[in-house]
């Protein structure tokens, strides 16, 4: 299940502590998805799925790019032509 909404540091903070924090990543136009492998945060360095790409992560990353090179069907009104 999937919940939108702004995050507190210190709500993540808690979750790398208590360790439910399973995957952390970025993405931008160059980067696409970018699994996070540490988070540091008060000087304490926190490893993120063991430095490892997580299943959601990956599944991001193989859906976006598949839509991007036309292997996966891109969702209606995703894609416009700029001419």
């Amino acid at each position: 299940e999937v919940e939108e909404r702004l995050l507190s540091i210190d709500e993540l903070a808690a979750a790398m502590e208590n360790g439910t924090l399973e995957e952390a990543w970025g993405c931008g136009t160059a980067a696409v998805v970018s699994p996070i492998g540490e988070l540091c945060y008060k000087g304490v360095k926190y490893p993120v799925n063991n430095g490892e790409i997580g299943e959601v992560t990956q599944m991001l990353y193989d859906t976006l790019t598949g839509i991007q090179m036309g292997r996966i069907e891109a969702p209606e009104g995703w894609i416009h032509v700029i001419m």
